[in-house]
């Protein structure tokens, strides 16, 4: 058994029967004699995923102008031409002339069905969205829930009534005449599952039940519905919903109990059920005739395995996903396993010699680059490795405490506050074409540039006196002798822009310095100089927020109250949550109460509070309830006027 290092390991799909497994974004690796080889990188696209099509999987790739190709999907057709403009997670279903996906306007996400030239639209709150033999299953959020079937057109077929808050299922499955709905039995039941078997024709139901067990993965094996839980396998009759066997893991320990991911999953091929649990962090291998265990396979290293990625029919060769939960960078793996031999030792892959040093700058002793150095013969490690190392390295000496935060202190791992935000990457004895090796590189800069300029954005706090603050992290990757290349520090600061954002990531991971002056002087100063310029509506959003947040933080409870509110109108939901933190349930008669209202209205619950908020809408008299349907409606109008777009920072 051989672990395989990457970075994002994400998407798989089958070409003439052979696995093709994606480890990097934007890069396709592909097993050859052996080894794993580079087989594709593109300067021009960047791969998103694979998308179903007729029944193919087709590679997405992101061009720069911002559209989407699809290979094997020609531009000039009618497909193509409606392909190039929706993006690929968007997407539920391409079939011909049929075409269904979400978009958006303004906060708001529905559905779209584009139908022999024809354009139709679902503005209902939706989730769970499956297209199943030529037809669309869904269930309704808020006022809507229920299980539905809609045609192609968007019609309904029919709806099953659901209670208000039913939690979201599982992805419908067919089974002869009728359709498996699965979920969680209620919201305060979170171990319990509810199954209901409705019949395809009318929705009528057939049976329901409900299990003590909690589901994660369903399919159908023999004419058995095969239930992945965190307790174990269960085996249940479509029929009638009777339990027929069960693999139990309840006394296993899960030691991990704190991880976000609650995990389960099973796959079954030939005399033999493979099982995964993420919190115990095993692979079982059960014989499919009597559920007895052949072999318990743990990984080392706190690696947990998550799923089964796909078999290649060529060697017979399973592979896993797997992960490292508690390391940030470089922390996700793929797991080869031979059926025949599942007593063979687990093996990682080799790895390049790689080391890392801080070298002075020359202006000042007190800034250091990061300099490292791998040494390999082999271009795709030396790319891949690369990548992974410069990204763990960058997050480590980033001084901004972003969701990497936690899981680099439990490594004890801590920044330099010497770092000036340069990586230069150096390739030692790497053999091939010099033109291609450099072409790679500049590949190699350009997705670590655009990975450090996201979300996860690196920063520094340290002062600089040519940028004044921030110093983005760069990488210059260079093969061994090539001249360096310089950097020139602009001056001012040039990633003013981004600061916001990064104190959103630390409001997020749960990070927010609050006591450490200079980062409150700078949040302050950022704040005020968004909220009294003409900054986009969802910066002066967040900037109000932030300053409810350092009012709290000065016991101003009253100014708090004022700029959380302020940060609500302006489309901050997270705003209304603060606001109830400190002022309690909103009652009619309340601006707060009317601004929920308008909430509710584009489909954003107030969360544990909406059951008193509704109840509280129920006991107003059609008068009342008119009046504050009118005010809440003439917020959410105000919204689209100024193309103010809802969300969340939390």
């Amino acid at each position: 058994m051989k672990l395989f290092f990457s970075d994002s390991l994400s998407f798989f799909h089958f070409e003439s029967g052979k696995v093709q497994v994606n480890l990097l974004e934007g890069i396709v690796f592909k097993k050859i004699e052996g080894n794993w080889v580079l087989q594709r990188l593109d300067k021009e696209k960047s791969f998103d995923k694979y998308v179903e099509i007729n029944g193919s999987y087709c590679p997405a790739y992101k061009l720069n102008c911002g559209s989407y190709l699809y290979d094997g999907v020609g531009s000039d057709s009618w497909l193509g031409n409606e392909l190039l403009n929706i993006r690929p997670s968007s997407i539920v279903a391409v079939i011909d002339c049929f075409v269904l996906f979400f978009n958006r306007d303004g906060g708001k996400r529905f559905l779209v069905s584009k139908y022999n030239g024809e354009e139709y639209s679902l503005l209902e709150g939706t989730k769970g969205v499956s297209f199943l033999d030529g037809f669309i299953y869904l269930q309704g959020a808020r006022k809507t829930s229920s299980f539905k079937k809609l045609d192609k057109k968007l019609n309904l077929i029919w709806d099953y009534k659901l209670p208000r808050h039913e939690p979201w299922a599982l992805p419908p499955l067919l089974f002869d005449d009728s359709v498996l709905f699965i979920s969680p039995s209620d919201e305060k039941e979170e171990k319990k599952t509810k199954v209901r078997m409705l019949m395809q024709v009318d929705g009528a139901e057939k049976w329901t039940k409900e299990y003590g067990f909690k589901a994660k993965e369903c399919f159908i094996h023999n004419e058995t519905l095969v239930v992945s839980s965190l307790d174990g396998v269960y085996f249940l009759s479509p029929i009638n919903g009777d339990v027929l066997d069960v693999v139990d893991v309840s006394n296993y320990k899960q030691n991990e109990r704190d991880l976000s991911l609650e995990n389960a999953s099973t796959y079954i091929d030939g005399d033999s059920l493979y099982y995964s649990n993420y919190l115990i962090g095993s692979l079982f291998i059960y014989n499919l005739s009597d559920l007895t265990l052949k072999k318990e396979i743990s990984l080392p290293q706190g690696i947990h395995i998550k799923r089964f990625m796909g078999k290649d029919e060529a060697s017979g060769l399973y592979y896993f996903y797997a992960s490292q939960p508690k390391k940030e960078v470089g922390n996700t793996f793929l797991l080869e396993l031979d059926p025949n031999n599942l007593d063979a030792p687990i093996e990682f892959e080799p790895t390049p010699d790689i080391s890392s040093r801080f070298v002075a700058t020359e202006d000042t002793s007190e800034q250091c680059e990061l300099h490292i150095d791998i040494t390999t013969e082999s271009l795709d490690d030396a790319i891949r490795f690369g990548e992974i190392t410069v990204r763990k390295l960058a997050m480590q000496h980033s001084l901004s405490l972003l969701r990497s935060g936690p899981c680099l202190a439990e490594q004890g791992l801590k920044p330099d506050e010497r770092f000036n935000g340069t990586i230069r990457l150096v390739l030692h004895d790497v053999q091939g074409d010099t033109a291609q090796i450099d072409e790679y590189l500049a590949t190699l800069k350009q997705r670590v540039d655009e990975w450090a300029a996201g979300f996860d954005t690196l920063v520094g706090w340290f002062k600089n006196p040519d940028t004044g603050g921030y110093i983005r992290t760069q990488v210059f990757p260079r093969r061994a002798g090539q001249p360096e290349q310089v950097r020139i520090l602009p001056k001012g600061n040039p990633f003013a822009e981004h600061e916001l954002d990064d104190f959103v990531s630390d409001l997020e991971s749960d990070t927010l310095k609050l006591d450490n002056k200079h980062y409150v002087a700078r949040l302050t100063e950022l704040t005020e100089a968004i909220t009294s310029e003409q900054s986009s509506p969802q910066d002066m959003a967040t900037a109000s927020y932030f300053q409810g947040a350092l009012a709290y933080m000065n016991n101003d409870e009253q100014a708090a109250l004022e700029h959380y509110f302020t940060a609500a109108q302006q489309g901050c939901f997270t705003g209304v949550l603060s606001y109830m933190d400190l002022g309690g349930t909103p009652q009619p008669g309340q601006p707060l109460f009317t601004l929920v209202a308008a909430y509710n209205l584009i489909g954003q619950d107030a969360w544990s509070a909406q059951e008193d908020i509704d109840a509280s809408t129920k006991r107003l008299t059609d008068s009342e309830r008119h009046e504050l349907d009118n005010a809440a409606q003439a917020i959410v109008d105000d919204w689209q006027r100024n193309e103010v777009k809802s969300f969340n920072l939390v």
